[in-house]
């Protein structure tokens, strides 16, 4: 684990998790996602990744993690609000850094 990214990922969850989903992203979707489903998703394993205090996630979760990212990536460019745009990239940001550190762990075996 890299601390670093285990401290960043544990802060911008921590202002993430104290923030609603803006009111017009909650019915947004993404390729038949909505995107509320996204956060739920990131929501289960973000509190397994901060939880564990190990900042390790188990293959499942680093799928879905991988998933959602696919998704934020395709939906960032279609929020028009700027101010919906800082929740959806702080979950990209998030997850970009968990797949990162994951990639970097498995190269390093």
């Amino acid at each position: 684990m890299n601390r670093e990214v285990f401290n960043e990922v544990s802060v911008l969850w921590a202002e993430h998790s104290g923030q609603w989903c803006p009111d017009d992203l909650r019915d947004f979707a993404i390729d038949g996602r909505p995107v509320m489903l996204l956060d739920l998703y990131m929501a289960g394993c973000l509190t397994s990744y901060v939880g564990s205090r190990q900042g390790e996630l188990p293959a499942d979760q680093l799928r879905t993690v991988r998933e959602c990212a696919r998704d934020l990536r395709a939906l960032l460019p279609r929020v028009r609000r700027r101010g919906n745009r800082p929740y959806v990239a702080r979950l990209l940001r998030i997850a970009d850094l968990i797949l990162g550190d994951a990639t970097h762990q498995e190269s390093s075996l």
